[in-house]
């Protein structure tokens, strides 16, 4: 099974990608609670570049020999297809940290409880590898494909 990147979510012209969407959430009461969000059109290159460069780490981690990321693969392999099984995409936000690490990621749980807390383990304790860019609104929207490897 891979974690492949289906769409950066939506209307990005980019070849196998749908778009991107880069929201934040203003802090405040739910009731006052807005969203801000840039059209992928009107995005800074700088954001689409670390949107790119945050789904190519997510897909990295997920794909590595960590024990906790192959347990999740074991797991998108053995429920592929059933009732219970994982969907065939998955919308991921992340919230990226300053420092470049992933702050906090939300995602439709899963059936198997140890199978969502074990990819948001995966997706949660690396570095980028640098910072995103100044006023990047977040959380940033990646939507993945679960499919299988051939």
């Amino acid at each position: 099974m891979t974690f492949r990147l289906s769409s950066i979510s939506p209307g990005v012209a980019v070849p196998a990608m749908v778009g991107i969407l880069l929201c934040a959430l203003a802090v405040g009461p739910a009731s006052a609670q807005t969203l801000d969000f840039r059209e992928p059109g009107k995005a800074p290159p700088s954001w689409l570049q670390f949107a790119k460069l945050l789904q190519y780490r997510f897909e990295e981690w997920v794909g590595s020999d960590d024990p906790i990321a192959a347990r999740f693969r074991v797991y998108l392999k053995a429920h592929a297809g059933t009732s219970d099984g994982p969907p065939s995409t998955l919308t991921v936000r992340a919230w990226v940290n300053p420092d470049g690490t992933v702050g906090r990621v939300a995602f439709a749980a899963f059936a198997d409880a140890g199978a969502t807390e074990d990819l948001r383990t995966v997706l949660t304790r690396g570095n980028v590898g640098e910072a995103p860019p100044p006023e990047m609104l977040q959380p940033i929207n990646l939507r993945f494909s679960l499919n299988r490897k051939k």
